[in-house]
């Protein structure tokens, strides 16, 4: 008979050592649903995965290659509109430098 293999999982309190929280502070995210955990009897256990989730989601975004997207995309007619606002030339010129580029 072959011997079923089971996901490590976490006590309140080892889960809270590992993020520098209190065990109050992760029973209370259990509680909110932010952490999900499986409850037996009046003791939560916290699977590897959710431990995994959680330092994937401590990662800044800038390190996860993000960082171009700190601030909130404008809808492309709102960024036009703000180069336009930048760009004091006439069309006349503006068209001119057009040209001229290529």
């Amino acid at each position: 008979m072959k011997a079923i293999s089971y996901p490590k999982v976490y006590t309140v309190e080892e889960f809270a050592r590992i993020f520098k929280l209190s065990p109050e502070a992760v029973r209370n995210l259990i509680r909110q649903g932010e952490i999900l955990a499986i409850r037996i009897g009046r003791q939560y256990r916290i699977p590897q995965d959710v431990v995994d989730r959680y330092f994937a989601q401590a990662i800044p975004p800038e390190e996860r290659g993000f960082g171009m997207w700190k601030r909130r995309p404008l809808p492309a007619l709102s960024f036009v509109n703000r180069l336009r606002e930048k760009d004091r030339r006439t069309p006349e010129a503006f068209l001119k430098d057009m040209v001229e580029d290529d």
